[in-house]
């Protein structure tokens, strides 16, 4: 199970305000394969994918799941920025060096000071953070931004665009499972196709 790369859930119910949503079901998501859950308003959809980005059911902890279901704040931070502040790691690397950065600047930088700095340079290029701002707009671009889009600040955008930077920012991480609650509610045909690409 700790390096399973599929999802099976044998016999599981589900039930919500006294309702029964799923009993004793069974799920297989397989890796590599994508899904669709159809159905009436109100069956249970939205709730098994709780579930799942939850963990309620027993997921194999290799599995790293990310639930797609709110838009992004509006605020001042840009499209673009808002995309690639959803790698928290790669955002507080360059924090870190900034920092260090300014410390060897200043010429009171030790010889840990400076070998830190190898760390986290090091890191970020592991990390594939010089690459990272080009595949943000391409994701972006494949969602309808134009490249003045992508810098206008996430305040100045409806909730649909808001979500589809939500989708961006999901899409960027890269997670083994994306779980996507209505998607296509906030997408024109153009980026619909590019998502199914």
């Amino acid at each position: 199970m700790e390096h399973a790369v599929d999802i099976k859930i044998d016999s599981f119910s589900i039930a919500a305000k006294g309702q029964d949503l799923f009993v004793n079901a069974s799920l297989l998501i397989a890796q590599g394969r994508r899904y669709g859950l159809v159905g009436p308003n109100g069956h249970g959809k939205t709730t098994l994918l709780r579930h799942i980005a939850e963990r309620l059911f027993d997921v194999p902890p290799s599995i790293d799941i990310l639930y797609c279901e709110q838009e992004v704040v509006a605020d001042e931070t840009t499209a673009v920025n808002a995309v690639l502040r959803a790698d928290t790691r790669c955002t507080e690397l360059l924090a870190e060096c900034k920092k260090l950065e300014e410390v060897q600047e200043s010429g009171t930088a030790d010889e840990d000071v400076t070998e830190k700095l190898n760390e986290v340079y090091e890191e970020l290029k592991a990390l594939g953070a010089d690459s990272a701002e080009p595949r943000a707009r391409r994701i972006l671009a494949g969602l309808g931004f134009s490249a003045a889009m992508q810098d206008r600040a996430t305040k100045d955008f409806s909730g649909g665009w808001r979500m589809r930077v939500s989708l961006a920012r999901a899409l960027f991480l890269e997670p083994t499972l994306l779980l996507l609650d209505e998607p296509t509610n906030h997408l024109d045909l153009n980026a619909v196709i590019w998502l199914d690409k």
